[in-house]
């Protein structure tokens, strides 16, 4: 079964090759990102792994947080915002990540969140768009 470390990594690397996304924002694996990193960007994370209906069934949900600066009416910089999660979405609408011991189904896109601002950083706003994972374990 494929351990949380390998789901992100796949679901990362169908952000990250993509070429116009590249060129929209800079893509972190995991839930932080380090520190002083320019805007817009985005982290990929993965939830536990949840036993499924039937055996060997296993489920997980992917979480992509978009960080966008605030514009100097304190509003989120919708535009982009906007912009970055449309692609996101049709990158990962119905993608199969490549994962080893295991059978990756279309990725199921969840909710999005509404956008926020982050207490850490007062400057930005953040949205999240999830997505469900469902895999099968062959082992």
């Amino acid at each position: 079964m494929p351990n949380i470390h390998a789901i992100n990594t796949a679901v990362y690397r169908l952000l990250a090759d993509d070429t116009e996304l590249a060129g929209l924002c800079t893509a972190y694996k995991g839930r932080k990102r380090p520190a002083n990193v320019h805007n817009p960007s985005l982290t990929v994370d993965i939830d536990r792994l949840k036993a499924g209906e039937g055996e060997g069934i296993w489920r997980c949900e992917v979480t992509v947080t978009v960080f966008v600066n605030v514009l100097a009416n304190r509003m989120p910089d919708h535009e982009t915002l906007d912009t970055v999660s449309s692609r996101i979405r049709e990158i990962l609408r119905d993608a199969v990540p490549e994962l080893e011991d295991a059978k990756a189904l279309p990725l199921a896109e969840g909710g999005s969140s509404s956008p926020d601002w982050s207490g850490n950083h007062d400057n930005e706003a953040r949205e999240e768009l999830t997505f469900m994972l469902t895999f099968v374990n062959f082992h």
